[in-house]
């Protein structure tokens, strides 16, 4: 069980961009995290890796599909590391990312409402 939700956020906020640092070498400007049912939340602004910036203006199709390999690499690494740390059960996994503003969402998405998984209310 988690002790309280505040302290909660806090642990998936450095879980989260301890990630960031380990893919993209670079942590996150901003991020955010809220609960809602079965649901955590994160939104977050990222740094644009500098190769896929020149790649959006040279060859936007690789760009393309290099963000669909790191997407798929960060889903599976936040998901085993929030297993591992948190001992949730996962249903999915969502993310994207706008090159233009560089806000990133990530949604995941829990077998039961987070409630579940603290010993107190959830402090929204």
């Amino acid at each position: 069980m988690i002790a309280s939700a505040g302290q909660w956020k806090q642990d998936i906020l450095r879980v989260y961009n301890e990630i960031n640092k380990k893919l993209f070498n670079a942590g996150v400007k901003q991020q955010k995290v809220d609960f809602v049912g079965n649901k955590i939340i994160i939104l977050s602004v990222n740094s644009r890796v500098p190769v896929l910036k020149v790649l959006d203006t040279h060859h936007a199709s690789a760009g393309r599909e290099i963000n669909l390999v790191l997407h798929e690499v960060f889903k599976k690494e936040i998901k085993q590391a929030f297993m591992d740390e948190f001992q949730l059960n996962i249903k999915a996994v969502l993310k994207d990312y706008d090159v233009e503003t560089e806000y990133s969402g990530t949604i995941i998405i829990l077998e039961k409402d987070l409630e579940q998984y603290l010993n107190v209310t959830l402090e929204l």
